[in-house]
Order: C-alpha cells, then sequence, then structure tokens
C-alpha cells in the first residue's frame, strides 16, 4: 500500500514538471517592430517620435512552477558621439500564460533607475485576471519607473519617451505569450463566449531608417 501511494506521488509530481509552458510567438512580436532584422536576426530597430531604439529577442528561462520568466533588453540609440542607454523588462508568466510579476529598469550614462517589482498577485490577482491583470501590472511598473525617472531631471527627448517605449514593448510580449495548447475537445467554446482578440494601444513605431 505504501508503494502505490509512494508511486502515485512520483507520478503526479512527473506529470506536473511535464506539463507544457506558456508559449512565446517571437515572430508575431517581431513584427510590430518592423521585423528581427538587426545585428543578424537577434533584434529589431524601430523610431518613436524621431528616436531610435533597438531591441533584443527576449530570453526565456523556465521557472519551477511550470511557467516562463522573459527577460528583454531594450537600447535607445543616442548616435555615434554618445553613449548609448540601456533598459531590461523583467516578466514572469505562470503555466496559463498570465503575469506573475514585472519589474523594469533604465541605465542613463551608469546611473541605473529600477521600478519597484510589481505582483500579479494578492489584491491585483483577487481583482483582475488574464490582459487586465498584464495591464494594470505594466502600467503600475512604469509608474513605479517614471516617478523615478523624473528625479533625473532627465530633458533629451529619446530619454523622456524611453518609458513608454518600456511600456509598449512590455505590451507587445505580453501579447505575443500563448498559454499551452490543450486538446482540442476539452478547447472547444461555443463561438459567443470565445476569447476576444487582444489588442495593443498603438505606439507610433516605425522601422529605423537606414
Amino acid at each position: 500500500m505504501r508503494f502505490s501511494i509512494s508511486f502515485f506521488l512520483i507520478l503526479s509530481a512527473s506529470l506536473c514538471f511535464l506539463q507544457a509552458a506558456p508559449a512565446l510567438k517571437l515572430d508575431q512580436m517581431g513584427k510590430a517592430m518592423g521585423g528581427w532584422k538587426d545585428r543578424g536576426g537577434k533584434a529589431a530597430r524601430f523610431e518613436v517620435s524621431g528616436s531610435k531604439y533597438r531591441c533584443w529577442k527576449p530570453e526565456l528561462t523556465p521557472t519551477p512552477a511550470g511557467g516562463i520568466f522573459v527577460s528583454l533588453r531594450i537600447d535607445h540609440l543616442r548616435g555615434l558621439l554618445a553613449s548609448d542607454d540601456h533598459a531590461s523588462l523583467e516578466v514572469t508568466f505562470d503555466a496559463d500564460g498570465n503575469v506573475v510579476s514585472a519589474r523594469s529598469s533604465i541605465a542613463l550614462q551608469g546611473r541605473r533607475v529600477t521600478s519597484d517589482l510589481v505582483e500579479g498577485t494578492g489584491k491585483l490577482g483577487a481583482r483582475f485576471a488574464g490582459m487586465d491583470l498584464a495591464a494594470k501590472v505594466g502600467a503600475e511598473m512604469i509608474a513605479s519607473l517614471s516617478a523615478k525617472v523624473l528625479r533625473e531631471n532627465i530633458k533629451e527627448p529619446g530619454r523622456v519617451s524611453f518609458p513608454a517605449v518600456l511600456q509598449h514593448q512590455y505590451n507587445l510580449l505580453c501579447l505575443a505569450v500563448s498559454a499551452p495548447e490543450v486538446d482540442q475537445e476539452v478547447a472547444e467554446v461555443p463561438s459567443d463566449e470565445a476569447e476576444k482578440p487582444r489588442k495593443a494601444v498603438p505606439l507610433e513605431i516605425e522601422p529605423a531608417r537606414k
């Protein structure tokens, strides 16, 4: 009897680890920025209000809970005679593709500004779900980052726009993450209850001019 119980527990744990993780649709994310055409296909370049930026392909790490941790780097390209600024996004998704936590940071000539870690649990998780939760987490994260950036007395247009660019990259990332595929018979839902297409708030992004 003890052997049967132990075997059942081991089997259950193994099945949990074998559960499919959320998928990240890189092509979809890259297309919104003009494609992964920079640095040998490793990054995408785009412009916002005349300032140039580079987004590197995200790096994914599986989490013990069956989700994924995504790290994303964005550069503000300031020109040949100036040092570029750098930013990062760190977002954790659960096994269903929902945002668990998010944090962002910007490095301006060696000075690093980091947002608070915003978690999609507790009161937020109780009030919001899915893309509504992702939007709320993203808004709080960028609000925290923007407040700290303002203290640096930033005036250069490309730097002032950097938090907004991070917000948009966060939105694109969340839209590109999808829940693991399940059996079609289980996944079928009446058409009137089907999930509505996800939409991102447009930010005037243009492929960088050469």
